[in-house]
């Protein structure tokens, strides 16, 4: 059983996170992926395969992002179990760092690409159930604008994405500190 002084002493298990958010970081955390896979790999294809792809990119968009407020409600909710004390200050505060930089991408790539398209005047299909409101008049400085940010915002999210899975190679088979395993969903 864990102590006051260490909330590992004597456990061989780290604390884990809940079952809902490690079943909301997978899906979102695949989502991501698939969603910038998408837009990606599809950018040079013909123009039918590319609108296809990207309508089903546009709904991913709009599911991750209610994924995202659904996350981020559990999350103040529901506290993350704290880091082993063998973590380094310079790391805790790295993951900090990260984990914002994350639910502020998760919350601003698809609120770009929602004005995008709401400004260029093409509305969002969500999986053929319902159609997205828009969220900004039609525009065309302001789709030209937001097209260059949701890019942007892409490419960061891509790194960001590298980062953390390196970081969580590295946990698992370099440091050997089970954290990752305070995410595995089996």
């Amino acid at each position: 059983m864990a102590t006051a002084a260490s909330p590992f002493a004597g456990s061989t298990r780290e604390p884990r996170y809940t079952k809902v958010a490690i079943w909301l970081h997978w899906l979102i955390g695949l989502a991501v992926i698939a969603n910038i896979g998408l837009a990606m790999l599809t950018e040079g294809m013909p123009r039918d395969v590319h609108r296809a792809a990207m309508g089903v990119h546009k709904a991913l968009g709009i599911a991750i992002l209610a994924l995202t407020m659904v996350r981020i409600v559990w999350r103040l909710l529901h506290k993350p179990p704290p880091l082993p004390e063998s973590i380094s200050r310079w790391q805790r505060s790295l993951s900090r760092i990260v984990h914002f930089l994350f639910y502020a991408l998760l919350l601003m790539l698809p609120l770009s690409g929602w004005v995008w398209m709401s400004a260029a005047d093409r509305p969002i299909d969500v999986f053929g159930l319902f159609t997205v409101p828009s969220i900004a008049a039609p525009d065309k400085a302001l789709a030209e604008l937001m097209h260059e940010r949701h890019e942007l915002l892409g490419l960061t999210m891509l790194a960001l994405v590298v980062i953390h899975i390196a970081a969580a190679l590295k946990h698992q088979f370099v440091d050997r500190s089970g954290i990752p395993a305070r995410m595995n969903p089996f």
